[in-house]
């Protein structure tokens, strides 16, 4: 497992795409560490090609490979993505929902709107302020009102967050 997965990030790091296939099927690795790996490796080769199976790995079981799994799919910045990661918005895992809040953000996903406003009320205060994040990069005035109740909450990163993404908003 060990070279397999310093193989995975070699291969991220030098993103040749011939390499692509032998990456992606570091996904189906019985290691756990391999998987993480790949994910990540993927996602620093940002080809468009993963996007799938990288979706595939959102239900991997190791909260790890989900959330590495996130994170490349906020890379590559493929519409495919986005309702799997309104999916998961939902994982049982903190750092999923907050990767997932990222991706979203980056990939400017307005279909994910509603979403987003729905995890500013997260129990996790990082899941809200990656939203609040999320909802400034996209700039959709729909989320003014809910920002604007998220300058008062309890969490000061939060607070900050939602100050920010409204001066976007207002900027636009």
């Amino acid at each position: 497992p060990d070279v397999r997965r310093r193989a995975a990030k070699a291969l991220g790091t030098i993103r040749d795409s011939r390499a692509l296939e032998d990456v992606v099927s570091c996904l189906q690795d019985s290691a756990k560490d391999v998987r993480e790996d790949a994910a990540q490796a993927l996602g620093k080769m940002r080809d468009h090609r993963a996007v799938d199976p990288l979706i595939a790995a959102l239900n991997d079981s190791a909260r790890d490979v989900r959330k590495e799994a996130a994170k490349a799919l906020g890379m590559i910045r493929d519409q495919r993505a986005v309702e799997p990661l309104i999916a998961a918005l939902g994982d049982s895992a903190e750092d999923v929902r907050k990767d997932a809040a990222k991706a979203l953000g980056r990939i400017r996903a307005h279909s994910a709107v509603e979403d987003l406003i729905s995890s500013l009320q997260d129990t996790a205060s990082g899941v809200r302020e990656e939203a609040a994040k999320a909802l400034g990069r996209i700039r959709d005035t729909r989320a003014k009102e809910e920002l604007s109740t998220a300058l008062r909450d309890t969490s000061k990163g939060v607070r900050k967050r939602a100050e920010k993404s409204l001066k976007r908003l207002n900027a636009k």
